[in-house]
């Protein structure tokens, strides 16, 4: 099967390897586009180009159509099937238990290839986001998750097992989503699956066997639950997670669907993590660029004025004269609000004045806002005397709080260019920047979903900027959101929670190589295998050298499993078979068996078993010929048997 996170396909493009791959999977090359509303005479025209001997189009817009006869027999003709965009829900709506979707299971079953983009690739998943009352907000994914209309629909197609298939996953910032969506997918149904959000111009060649290769310009993100995970899902609650796998896979990568074992492609490089260390006094981090947030009653200016109530010192506003209508908003705020201000502009001049010194040394708090990212280093870096007067005060307890942009600004090292073009990401035009260095080991990206046309530069950026710099940490945050942090502790207030990527038990990164035709630069990602995903909401902190990083087994497999071993014999067998497995300790085990589509046929075992080496018997005969999975869980992960029933 061809999963296509969406996107456009062209001549000559990054769309030729993946939907060429497509044809030649089709025994006969007879493709057929299918939709629940219009046809396509250009993905005819294009699948007949990259090869198909012929190639039509195939509209089934009712439940009727879909049962009749005609539509069946004309699937039937097709050894290519390949499912359009739109919404997911039409397609589960209109053909779920009809003609038609028999007739896509018999083409798949004999051996067919199966395909689709955005909403057709999502359905064809084991578990499917099916959009029944809405698209979901990756923000209110956040903000509300039991009440973002999270719906799911399975034994719908669900060719892919044990995969939850979002697409346009970076274009529209769905990372926070499909978080949730993995989360709640455990809570309902006490069982776990691996959530897989697919870049737009990216696709994942499932074969036969189970092994995916992703191909095309941006990456394939997998999230999985850890023994350690555990979230919070409650009504008009904030969203929190602790301890999501996290693995992010670049063109050449390849995924076992069945082991769930992930490889990195050959162009992947060593990876060893710069630590976080924070070499100041407390930091406040807003997220947001809205001069409405930032004094709002709720907002990190007022937080910070009544943190050093009653201010005797002066606040110190640090900016660049190149946007002196921000400094002197804020300064005009707090006068308002009776507090002493003072604007100190910087520049490459000022850096070196000792009235700037003397200013930073006698601040009672300082803010940092509307600077250049170009230039800041060098003026506040640690060998000029603004920059050491600045280090020398927060070491000493001053707090220093950085507003929007800025924030990106006081780690060593961050993502420039953000909003320079809303395609700055694909097309390879942001820049990094050096920052002021308080903090180390960690990668900053404020305003996540301020403006969707910057929500692609901002999370990709999030990870390109981590690899490049080597972090050990990268945090998004949204507007109406302050982070703190002290010390090694990280404290979150606001509208929606941070995502905080635990990036220490990463060993190898890889970078899209696909450059989009007349560019010079490839997507400005990152892949990599190991992270892990936290989500921290308000009134909830995390300690940054305290979390557990995943071991080298984790990295390896889903889980680290308790299995010694693990087979069934005889195979092929016909129609009975034992299925043996040690455990190297007692273990709650839930033994399942599923059919190539993904389709439980058969529940083994659901208990509590010793240590020890165990036989359990399957009794196939209602089962027609054909590849069954036994899937064994226990308390630590899960390994599956492929099993051959062959009369």
């Amino acid at each position: 099967m061809l999963l296509v996170g969406g996107g456009g396909e062209e001549y000559n493009d990054w769309s030729d390897r993946p939907y060429r791959w497509l044809v030649d999977h089709a025994p006969n090359k007879r493709i057929l586009v299918l939709h629940y509303s219009t046809g396509s005479a250009w993905l005819q025209g294009y699948f007949t180009w990259l090869g198909a001997d012929t190639a039509s189009s195939l509209v089934i817009s009712t439940t009727q159509a879909a049962n009749d006869s005609a539509v069946y027999r004309a699937i039937l003709k097709a050894d290519g099937l390949f499912l359009r965009g739109g919404d997911q829900y039409q397609y589960v709506s209109k053909w779920k238990g009809t003609l038609a979707e028999q007739a896509i299971r018999e083409v798949f079953q004999r051996g067919g290839v199966v395909g689709g983009t955005s909403a057709g690739a999502a359905v064809l998943s084991q578990l499917i986001f099916d959009a029944r009352l809405a698209s979901v907000d990756p923000r209110t994914a956040l903000r509300n998750p039991s009440a973002a209309g999270i719906t799911f629909t399975e034994g719908f197609l669900g060719f892919a097992p044990g995969l939850l298939a979002d697409t346009h996953f970076f274009e529209r910032g769905r990372i926070s989503r499909l978080a949730a969506m993995v989360a709640m997918y455990r809570l309902q149904s006490g069982k776990d699956i691996t959530g897989a959000g697919i870049d737009y111009n990216t696709a994942l060649a499932v074969g036969p066997d189970g092994k995916a290769e992703v191909m095309g310009a941006g990456t394939v993100t997998l999230l999985r639950n850890l023994p350690s995970t555990s979230f919070v899902l409650k009504s008009a609650e904030q969203f929190s997670l602790r301890s999501m796998r996290c693995d992010q896979l670049t063109d050449s990568a390849a995924f076992d669907l069945l082991t769930g074992t992930v490889t990195l492609p050959a162009s992947s490089v060593a990876f060893h993590e710069i630590p976080f260390s924070h070499a100041a006094g407390p930091l406040m981090l807003d997220g947001s660029g809205l001069r409405s947030d930032w004094y709002s009653s709720v907002g990190s200016l007022k937080a910070l004025t009544e943190l050093h109530t009653p201010l005797v010192d002066t606040v110190v506003i640090l900016s660049s004269m190149s946007t002196p209508s921000v400094a002197m908003n804020i300064d005009s705020c707090l006068t308002q609000w009776n507090v002493p201000s003072r604007i100190v502009w910087l520049n490459g001049a000022s850096a070196h004045a000792p009235g700037t010194a003397a200013s930073i040394a006698s601040a009672g708090a300082i803010i940092l806002a509307g600077n250049n990212a170009d230039s800041i280093h060098a003026i506040l870096g640690d060998s000029t005397p603004a920059g050491a007067a600045l280090r020398t005060r927060l070491a000493g307890g001053t707090t220093a709080l950085f507003f929007g942009n800025d924030a990106v600004l006081a780690a060593a090292q961050g993502v420039g260019k953000l909003e320079q073009h809303p395609y700055g990401a694909y097309y390879g035009e942001m820049s990094t920047v050096q920052g002021i260095g308080l903090l180390n080991g960690i990668t900053i990206v404020p305003r996540l979903f301020e403006n969707s046309d910057y929500t692609d530069n901002r999370t990709s950026g999030m990870f390109w900027s981590l690899a490049l710099a080597r972090s050990a940490f990268g945090l998004l945050m949204d507007a109406g959101t302050t982070v703190t942090l002290e010390k090694t502790r990280l404290r979150v207030a606001g509208r929606v929670p941070v995502l905080l990527l635990d990036a220490r038990s990463i060993s190898r990164i890889a970078f899209p190589t696909w450059i989009h035709p007349g560019k010079t630069s490839p997507r400005q990602n990152a892949g990599f295998i190991g992270g892990v995903l936290h989500v921290v909401r308000a009134g909830d902190s995390l300690d940054l050298a305290g979390e557990a990083p995943l071991g080298v087994e984790q990295q390896r497999t889903v889980a680290p499993v308790r299995f010694l071993s693990g087979h069934n014999f005889p195979n092929p067998f016909n129609p009975r078979t034992t299925i043996r497995f040690t455990l190297a300790e007692r273990s709650k085990v839930r033994i399942t068996v599923h059919s190539m589509l993904g389709q439980q046929v058969a529940a083994l075992v659901d208990g509590e078993m010793a240590a020890g080496e165990h036989d359990v018997a399957f009794h196939a005969e209602r089962y027609a010929s054909g590849i069954y999975f036994a899937r064994i869980w226990t308390a630590d992960g899960l390994r599956i048997v492929r099993m051959v029933l062959m009369r």
